[in-house]
């Protein structure tokens, strides 16, 4: 056989990328020199920031009950470990708002891990930390498991000792009141790399159980993360579970967070993106990239997407921009009359569905049309089919007419007529 009539692509990579009735995408994302590049963590451990990035979003104030809210819905989707914030700020009681947050989930039942990070509990060794058993004490009687001191880097070299042993006393005190503990890494990406290892280290000696770095402000391109990401693993004085933790600030926090988890970090993600600036790694969009085009199963329930994403975005009375991947309104919309008229016609489930790499109902979704800019008489012929009603040349003009402008006497976007109104016009003027 020549090599022109070989197949390029393995059948192990053709099979995983076109799946009938579920995604189609290129074979090219299974090719075995795109696999050997990947270290993907093991087990893969999607860590959620939800609740605290909801709690972040300028503009939103909810209500515990709203959180409690949301935290059905993460469980619904097969969030396991969900990380909660609880700010000091220098003052002699934590943030009310996340410690009512604290207390209550801590006590709600919810089939995920409650993890949560406080400023109290380790200081960068320049003074002594006062607050730590007090934190401790505090979230240990309210239920909380795991919980969450920063690296702050130590100014000179007395402050690091001084910091190493405030680890060790607050794992020896954590470990006593049966708190297991993790550790983050804040602005990661533009810290002395050196220290900032030695730092982990001496967490990780101390009985940090996972490192959870975050690049607070999206430093790092996706090449960078990977390299950092294998640097970061190479150097600690022996394995353990890291998350990254990344913001979207030039649009690439979905992309440097899978650019993570193939060089071996678990993804730190919220629901429809919530948090600050310009929103956080968006838990619906990770999830689907690292099934459909990596074949990882984050444990989420993909199913659920939609359905989750628009209960949020009610709870948060902040709507989803309609271009937003995954769950944006656009996604599975269809204007043009050459998607209607397949839409319309007896091949309507033919897949891969037309514009698509994904059945929509992968994510709990579903095409739909409407009648708007490009539409012509052509769709009201299929449409008219479509519904066995026999149009005369007129009445078809007719209905274009109607429907054109009743989108242009639209006055703001959306400026269309959804397919439900179509219809009824078109019933009405071949009714005659």
């Amino acid at each position: 056989m020549s090599q022109a009539s070989k197949p390029f692509h393995s059948e192990e990579a053709r099979r995983r990328a076109l799946v009938p009735g579920r995604h189609s995408v290129s074979p090219f994302n299974f090719h075995d020199e795109v696999l050997a590049e990947f270290e993907f963590p093991e087990p893969l451990a999607l860590i959620d920031s939800t609740i605290r990035k909801v709690i972040y979003t300028a503009g939103v104030r909810t209500s515990v009950a709203d959180l409690l809210r949301i935290g059905e819905i993460i469980e619904e989707l097969g969030v396991k470990d969900e990380s909660l914030n609880l700010w000091w700020w220098g003052a002699d009681q934590p943030n009310a708002v996340e410690w009512d947050a604290v207390r209550a989930f801590a006590r709600a039942g919810f089939g995920f891990r409650v993890n949560v990070f406080t400023d109290t509990l380790v200081g960068s060794g320049a003074a002594p930390s006062t607050k730590m058993r007090r934190t401790v004490d505090m979230l240990a009687e309210a239920g909380v498991g795991a919980i969450n001191p920063g690296l702050i880097e130590p100014p000179d070299a007395d402050a690091a000792a001084r910091q190493r042993d405030e680890f060790a006393a607050f794992g020896e005190y954590a470990r006593q009141q049966g708190l297991e503990w993790t550790l983050t890494i804040a602005h990661c990406g533009r810290r002395d790399f050196l220290k900032m290892v030695d730092g982990m280290n001496t967490a990780i000696e101390a009985g940090a159980t996972r490192l959870d770095p975050m690049d607070s402000t999206s430093t790092m391109s996706p090449e960078a993360m990977k390299r950092y990401m294998r640097t970061l693993r190479s150097m600690l004085v022996r394995p353990v579970p890291i998350t990254m933790h990344t913001h979207d600030d030039f649009g690439m926090a979905t992309a440097t967070t899978v650019a993570a988890v193939t060089a071996g970090a678990s993804p730190d993600v919220a629901l429809n993106g919530v948090s600050y600036r310009s929103g956080f790694a968006a838990l619906e969009e990770v999830v689907l990239a690292l099934d459909v085009l990596y074949g990882l199963d984050a444990g989420i329930r993909l199913d659920r997407l939609q359905w989750a994403a628009d209960s949020l975005a009610r709870i948060m009375d902040m709507p989803i921009h309609p271009l937003k991947p995954v769950i944006g309104s656009h996604q599975f919309l269809r204007d043009s009359p050459n998607d209607i008229a397949k839409l319309l016609s007896t091949d309507r489930d033919t897949f891969p569905a037309f514009g698509c790499s994904i059945d929509p109902g992968l994510v709990g979704s579903k095409l739909r049309w409407v009648w708007g800019e490009q539409s012509t008489e052509e769709v009201v012929r299929q449409l008219a089919l479509s519904l066995g009603v026999a149009v005369s040349g007129a009445q078809i003009k007719a209905v274009r007419d109607e429907l054109d402008r009743r989108r242009d006497a639209r006055p703001a976007y959306p400026k269309w007529v959804e397919a439900d109104e179509v219809e009824e016009v078109l019933l009405a003027i071949a009714a005659g």
